[in-house]
């Protein structure tokens, strides 16, 4: 079993004007069994910025526990106002860019490996086979 408290140690990202993001991983891939890249516990002082990078062979999850953040995924793409128990969902590979509400945010980031796709689908492999056998 692995035990993660609020007291254990964080990452503090420091922005130009002040703002800090507070980033606690709670999990990682070697921790658990499971498709979980990272598990991660942020908390965003007013007004600050953070990007969650976007890896082609990732899906990523945010629950907003506290506050308010405009979530956007690319800089020409609409922008979503997340606040209070709302759950986001980001496309394969894409970046979040957050930027925390007058009062901050805190949120939990689950990023997700994608399964691989397989090389053919079962239908696929076996026209596959049978092209081989009728050949002379």
């Amino acid at each position: 079993m692995i035990v993660t408290t609020d007291s254990g140690a964080a990452m503090i990202v420091l922005g130009p004007n002040g703002e800090r993001v507070r980033v606690r991983a709670l999990a990682r891939r070697t921790m658990l069994a499971s498709a979980c890249e990272t598990f991660d516990h942020l908390r965003l002082s007013p007004g600050a910025h953070h990007v969650i990078p976007g890896r082609p062979d990732t899906e990523t999850v945010l629950h907003v526990l506290r506050g308010a953040a405009v979530v956007g995924q690319l800089s020409d793409a609409p922008v979503h106002l997340a606040s209070d128990g709302d759950l986001l969902l980001a496309r394969r590979g894409s970046p979040l860019h957050l930027e925390a509400g007058p009062l901050g945010a805190e949120l939990l980031c689950l990023t997700l490996a994608v399964p691989r796709r397989r090389a053919g689908s079962r239908a696929a492999r076996a026209r596959r086979r049978a092209a081989r056998r009728s050949r002379p």
